[in-house]
């Protein structure tokens, strides 16, 4: 009897110490149980670095966790993509990805966002123009064209160094019209948008943020978009200029490791969509001169592969040998 109760006792035991195991591994499962870690490869303080720290506080709520970003800038990207792809594949670190690393990419080879990574979600973007001096000896899109073609590789148009995606812009601008130009390199678009207002270039492709910063001192003559801009009504687009050029579109999105499991990625993609689809956001995003605008992982690989196609055309014709 003592040892039947002493074998009852102990499974009774046994079975009260398994109980709570399936709990446990409920938690243990359950996505997101700690914050999430958001990978920013280019300086604080910029566009793209306060749009996702907004994005962050809109976040919080539908993910149910908090949301830290983490500034890793330098190695044209790579150092950004080496932090995304050595951390673990569970959903808490992701990157913000930009339509310029899909220049990089395009130009450099030296990494590859779609095999990388998994796209989450677009997150905004904001438009392109392409803009002239007002000093310039032409004031259209078409009299730019015409002087081009009268004065081959006379046309001097800025950009943020050879391959970035000003300078892929500017070349698949000109080919598909038939002129040439010579790419004067800057550090950033803020300086080229300064030499173009200074008349130091005659033409440039730009976003509208720097756009809106020199807007009484340089030109925009097409909108690089498929629909007009809502700040620039009357500004026609190149399509209605009659121009098969490409659309140019500055985007920010969120991308996770390959390897992630799909409900996490989901449970992200979902979270993205509540907080992009908040006015209170897109309120925020205005003065920055960003539109809120979200688009699901697929979508979002669609663009992303759509700009690779057409950055990678402008490479070959441009002849880049870039290391």
């Amino acid at each position: 009897m003592t040892h039947a109760l002493t074998r009852r006792q102990t499974l009774q035991a046994l079975g009260a110490s398994l109980l709570p195991m399936p709990l446990i591994a409920a938690a243990q499962a359950a996505f997101p149980n700690k914050p999430v870690r958001i990978i920013v490869p280019l300086p604080a303080s910029g566009a793209a670095d306060v749009s996702v720290r907004i994005l962050t506080e809109f976040m919080q709520q539908p993910l149910g966790q908090s949301l830290v970003v983490e500034n890793r800038p330098g190695g044209i990207y790579q150092i950004g993509i080496q932090a995304i792809t050595s951390a673990p594949a569970d959903g808490y670190t992701l990157i913000h990805l930009n339509a310029t690393m899909c220049a990089v990419q395009a130009s450099l080879k030296r990494f590859d966002m779609l095999k990388q990574l998994i796209p989450v979600g677009l997150m905004g973007s904001t438009d392109a123009m392409l803009c002239i001096a007002n000093n310039a000896p032409f004031k259209t899109a078409q009299e730019m064209v015409a002087w081009g073609k009268a004065n081959p590789g006379k046309l001097n148009y800025g950009s943020t160094g050879p391959g970035s995606m000003e300078h892929l812009s500017m070349v698949s601008i000109m080919q598909r019209v038939g002129i040439t130009g010579n790419n004067i390199p800057f550090k950033g678009g803020p300086d080229g948008a300064l030499a173009l207002a200074q008349g130091e270039i005659q033409a440039m492709a730009l976003p509208a943020p720097l756009i809106i910063q020199f807007r009484d001192k340089i030109k925009p003559v097409i909108a690089l978009t498929e629909q007009r801009i809502g700040f620039l009504p009357d500004l026609p687009t190149a399509k209605e200029q009659g121009l098969d050029i490409p659309t140019v579109n500055y985007w920010g999105g969120l991308a996770v490791p390959v390897g992630t499991p799909t409900a996490v990625v989901e449970t992200l993609e979902k979270a993205m969509s509540v907080a992009v689809n908040n006015p209170a956001l897109s309120q925020r995003y205005i003065p920055l001169g960003l539109n809120a605008r979200f688009a699901g992982g697929a979508a979002f690989k669609t663009i992303i592969e759509r700009d690779l196609q057409w950055l990678g055309d402008a490479v070959k014709s441009a002849n880049l040998q870039l290391s």
